[in-house]
Formats: structure tokens, C-alpha cells, sequence
């Protein structure tokens, strides 16, 4: 029962951080008897909260070992269903080994239960797949083992893919393969142990790499990030979702590095210098993507500050139940932390503890201070989230209305410049997709 409330407040605060959650292949969690996921790892602690969220059967998390440096951390964390384990050349803890870690491991899997297990090992924010650890596969087929073949243990690739994994009301895609069945490399693991534990964590690298949407290396990360930064448009990509557009850009990508290194070396170049020359202007480059005709410009521009100024109302009584928690939220997460990979997790759980929180306060001072019957109460409690969601699209509008009177008055003051940016902009998406 505790573990479903768990469940179900963390499925909320991802819902409200997150914009959209997609999950594909989800009947390939619904496997029966014991099972390993393995998944990517680019998002700390968002990740084991996403795939608790989406899994219906309990699951376990070998995490490391550094994490439980304190008798009070081992005692919290095993609660939260991790098992410690020492990685090699992370240095050892106190109090945890190994074998105890893998006993822990089989007796989750012996009650036909889910051990969740990141073999990548650490977390970073690129979309590189790392080199993946062999332990996974040899905790699989060693469980096999014990039980001659016969346990049933299969594992689960997840390919978790975020469009900007830090941002607020930024997407994620969960993809979900198929149950890869342990017993069939069993024979092969008891010829040659080494061999088969590694050609067995190839095998899961394969699964996962076709799950994800990835760069080919750091370098081609940063490339990437440009591409996307540059080139996705509103405007242009209509009915396309994030990665759909994603994954167009990660084929060309891979096509023109194979075949034409030059080509390659041209793009960097040319995004780059998009990159350059648009902050210098400071503006979105996604409006050079309509045909600009001024009339229609000041006319869209009239009708968005009317709505605005109708909206504000509605923005103002969002802010002030809502504006609080949110700066506090970002200060405390600046303070907290410098590496991005811990940005989304810190705010979701503060957004699970601050906003109930802060909620409850000015409940309080309704009961206090104004005498109104209950289903008022209850109104105004529900009010509450939806009208701080509704402040943070108007102010979202907002911006996107001053960066679009911005465009407006640089198309009278540098209309040369922004030409050429976007003549730029089109040569680049020639470059990458013969268009």
C-alpha cells in the first residue's frame, strides 16, 4: 500500500514536471516471474523515479555504494528498495560487499520479483551510450545457473530519451524492448564464462542502442544539441513531435559522418557559426521559418497583448500561490548542486514536499481570516496547482510574444543580418537532409 501512495505521488510530480511521458512497448514490463531492467542512465535520480512510475510490479535498484556512506543513508535507501554494491575504482564503503549485494540481488529475483540495474554506472547528461559493465550479465546468468536453467529470468532493455531532460514541461520517450530469456545463453556460460558474460552485455548494448537516440561520440553530443537548438521550428515541424525530429537528425547525422567526413567537418563549421551569430542577436531563429509580412505581424502582435492583458488576472492570482515555492524550488537547486544531471530530480522531490507545503499555509490563513463554507475550501485548495500551471503558460506566452516583437523590430534595424541567418539556416538543413 505504501509503496503504491509512493507511487502514485511520484507519477503526479513527473506528470506536472514533465509536459508529455511517452511510453512505448509497455506490454514488455508485464512479463511474469523474476526479471533484470537494464536502462541508459542520463538523469540521476529522475530515472529510477520514472521507471518506479511506470512499472506496475515492485521494483528493486542496485545502485552504488558511495550513496550509502552513512548508517542513515544504508537504513533510508535500503528502504527505498536499493541494494548497495562497490563499483570498480569508485572506492569501497563500509559495511557493504558484494556478495551480501548479490545474495540481496537473488533474493529479490527468487520471489519472481524486478531488480532495476543501470550498467553504464555512473550518470551523465549526453546522449552517448557508455561502455556497459559486465556485472549485469553475470548476476543474470549466475542466477540462471543456480537454478539449472530452469528460474525463467529474462531482461528487460529500457532506452530512456529526454528532449531537454533539465528544462520544465520538456518531454520524455521511454522505449521498451523485448524480454531478452537468460536460459538460452546458459550452455554457452558454462563452456566459457568470460566469452559469454561478454558477448551477452554486447547483446544488451545492441538492444539498447536501438531504443535510444544517441551520438556517436562527446563530440557529436554537442553537435547534436547545436542541430536541435538551430533547427527545430514550430513552424516547420507541424505534426512531428520532438523526436520524430529527433530521430531524422540523429540518421543524417550518422550518414553523412560514415560517408562523408568532409561534409561533416562543413556542418560543424556552418552550425556553429548559426549558433554565433543568433545569440549575438539574441533572438528565436524558428520565426525566420513564416513569411514575415508586417501587417499581419502587428495584427497577431495586437490581438496577443489584448489576450494577455485579459490572461493577467489569471497570471497574477497563479503567481502569487505559486511564485514562492517555484523561486525557492530554483534557488535551493542552484545551491544544492552545479551538475545539471541533478536539476530535474532535486525539483521534482521538492516539488512533492514545497507545494503541499506552502498549500496548506494559505489554506490556513483562509480558515483564519475568511469564513467561507467547505465546498468554497475545497475549491480554492484545487485552484491552487491548476492556476499555478496556468500562470506558467501565460508567462511562457509572454516571452514568446516579447521575442517575437524583438524579431519585429530587428527586421526594420537588421533585416540584412537576419537574412543571412536564415539563408544560413537553410543551407544547413540542405546539408543534412538534401532538402
Amino acid at each position: 500500500m505504501k509503496y503504491r501512495i509512493a507511487q502514485f505521488i511520484i507519477g503526479l510530480a513527473l506528470r506536472i514536471y514533465y509536459r508529455r511521458i511517452d511510453v512505448r512497448g509497455l506490454a514488455n514490463l508485464n512479463s511474469k516471474g523474476p526479471s533484470i531492467i537494464i536502462a541508459n542512465h542520463p538523469n540521476t535520480l529522475m530515472d529510477a523515479l520514472l521507471l518506479t512510475y511506470i512499472s506496475k510490479q515492485k521494483i528493486y535498484f542496485l545502485a552504488k555504494a558511495t550513496l550509502f556512506n552513512a548508517k542513515w543513508k544504508l537504513r533510508l535507501l535500503q528502504r527505498l528498495h536499493m541494494i548497495p554494491i562497490n563499483r570498480p575504482g569508485e572506492g569501497s564503503v563500509e559495511g557493504v560487499r558484494n556478495t551480501d549485494s548479490f545474495a540481496a540481488c537473488f533474493a529479490v529475483l527468487e520471489k519472481g520479483k524486478r531488480v532495476v540495474v543501470f550498467p553504464e554506472g555512473s550518470s551523465y547528461k549526453e546522449r552517448v551510450l557508455r561502455k556497459l559493465k559486465t556485472g549485469t550479465a553475470r548476476i543474470a546468468l549466475d542466477f540462471e545457473t543456480k537454478y539449472d536453467g530452469k528460474a525463467g529470468l529474462t531482461v528487460i532493455p529500457v532506452g530512456i530519451n529526454y528532449s531537454d531532460q533539465e528544462r520544465f514541461q520538456s518531454s520524455i520517450l521511454v522505449s521498451i524492448g523485448s524480454p531478452i530469456l537468460v536460459a538460452d545463453f546458459l550452455e554457452a556460460y558454462q563452456t566459457d564464462f568470460v566469452k559469454t558474460s561478454r558477448n551477452l552485455t554486447g547483446l544488451f548494448r545492441e538492444e539498447l542502442e536501438s531504443l535510444l537516440i544517441t551520438a556517436y561520440d562527446q563530440q557529436e553530443d554537442k553537435l547534436f544539441e547545436v542541430l536541435r537548438e538551430i533547427l527545430a521550428s514550430r513552424y516547420l515541424m507541424k505534426e512531428k513531435d520532438d523526436f520524430e525530429f529527433l530521430k531524422e537528425l540523429k540518421a543524417a547525422l550518422t550518414t553523412i559522418r560514415v560517408n562523408d567526413p568532409a561534409k561533416y567537418q562543413e556542418l560543424i563549421k556552418l552550425a556553429n557559426e548559426i549558433k554565433w551569430k543568433s545569440e549575438k542577436l539574441t533572438v528565436r531563429m524558428d520565426f525566420s521559418d513564416r513569411r514575415f509580412r508586417s501587417f499581419m505581424f502587428i495584427r497577431q502582435m495586437l490581438f496577443s497583448i489584448v489576450g494577455l492583458f485579459v490572461a493577467f488576472p489569471v497570471f497574477l492570482y497563479g503567481f502569487v500561490h505559486n511564485g514562492l515555492q517555484y523561486n525557492v524550488t530554483d534557488f535551493l537547486i542552484r545551491r544544492i548542486t552545479k551538475e545539471v544531471e541533478y536539476y530535474a530530480p532535486l525539483a521534482v522531490m521538492m516539488v512533492i514536499i514545497l507545494y503541499p507545503l506552502t498549500y496548506f499555509g494559505w489554506i490556513v490563513l483562509l480558515h483564519q481570516f475568511v469564513h467561507i463554507p467547505w465546498w468554497g475550501k475545497i475549491a480554492y485548495y484545487s485552484s491552487l496547482p491548476i492556476s499555478g500551471i496556468l500562470a506558467y503558460y501565460i508567462f511562457k506566452y509572454y516571452k514568446h510574444v516579447s521575442f517575437k516583437w524583438k524579431y519585429f523590430l530587428l527586421m526594420f534595424n537588421k533585416k540584412e543580418t537576419l537574412l543571412e541567418i536564415k539563408e544560413k539556416r537553410n543551407a544547413l538543413r540542405r546539408l543534412l537532409f538534401d532538402k
